[in-house]
């Protein structure tokens, strides 16, 4: 008996070659010959990441986007790129983003993790038009701007209806109503962060109508919301993890010391709303939380936060 068999060497070597890029092993094998860069190339494009931190990284980095044109020719394989990460390079300007867009039509997953700025607008929105199928979008920031715009993110909302990870933390020039328009329409999310942005129950109930699936939720900063609301959100979907949130009550009598403060500010009120915060701060298990660029005080307790604004600063 005679066996025949015909085996495909590129088909093989494509197989052996994606275990390499798994263990991030496969950019020597370009060298090898013709038929292993032709093979191993366009597997090394799907997927790239670059961060922008350390020295090493950083020029690996920026010889990456040397290559990114502003609408000229266009890398050989720049149509298999479909995971791209560039993280911590405040360096990131719009006009490379928007030449990222051009270059590489074909990304889902898109993380600009601390590498974009207050002019994010315009360019978010060419993003939702060029990337409708994408599944995950990070663009938290590392400061709060305080632009009014957030046409980005409604665009996001009108084209992205495939996303299963949004992180948009610290995003604070996000309105409460972009936010929920984003999260209705994208009734797939899994993964959801939501750290520091401005939002209230209302966001709670609208991620309980909308978002069956969410499995992550990142609360961190946001003490407007009530645990009442949490609870409900817990109760429509026991499988989701919420993470950092919360539960804040302001004590009513020292929000009065505060107004009286407000509103008689001498010797007296100072005096009162010192003895009341230094015996908030005599109870068990209370921490001081301080920030210097926003000039604030957080008393936190195990059921009590309090935000004091630096009031007496020019006294």
């Amino acid at each position: 008996m005679t066996y025949s068999s015909i085996i495909y060497l590129p088909e093989v070597l494509e197989h052996i070659l994606h275990f390499l890029s798994i263990d991030k092993s496969l950019y020597t094998t370009l060298y090898v010959s013709r038929l292993w860069y032709r093979c191993g190339a366009p597997i090394l494009w799907r997927r790239i990441e670059l961060k922008g931190r350390e020295v090493e990284d950083r020029t690996r980095l920026e010889r990456f986007l040397k290559i990114v044109p502003g609408g000229g020719r266009k890398p050989v394989y720049s149509s298999k790129l479909t995971h791209l990460k560039i993280t911590r390079y405040p360096s990131l300007s719009n006009k490379k983003i928007k030449g990222i867009v051009h270059t590489f039509p074909n990304i889902i997953h898109l993380n600009f993790e601390g590498s974009t700025d207050d002019r994010f607008g315009k360019t978010l929105k060419l993003i939702a038009k060029s990337y409708p199928n994408l599944e995950y979008l990070n663009i938290s920031t590392l400061h709060g701007f305080k632009s009014e715009s957030d046409i980005g993110l409604s665009a996001i909302a009108n084209s992205c209806h495939k996303l299963e990870y949004l992180n948009i933390s610290i995003r604070k020039e996000f309105s409460e109503i972009s936010i929920c328009n984003v999260i209705c329409s994208c009734p797939r999310l899994q993964q959801l962060d939501l750290s520091y942005c401005k939002i209230t129950d209302i966001t709670i109930e609208e991620i309980a109508r909308s978002c069956p699936n969410l499995k992550y939720l990142n609360l961190g900063g946001c003490y407007i919301i009530r645990k009442e609301a949490i609870d409900q959100l817990i109760s429509l979907n026991p499988n989701i993890n919420i993470v950092n949130f919360v539960d804040t009550i302001t004590p009513p009598d020292l929000i009065g010391v505060v107004i009286n403060h407000l509103t008689q500010n001498n010797v007296a009120s100072r005096q009162i709303l010192a003895q009341s915060l230094l015996d908030l701060s005599m109870r068990d298990n209370l921490q001081w939380y301080s920030d210097p660029g926003l000039a604030r005080s957080i008393v936190r307790s195990n059921d009590t936060v309090v935000i004091f604004e630096d009031l007496c600063a020019d006294h």
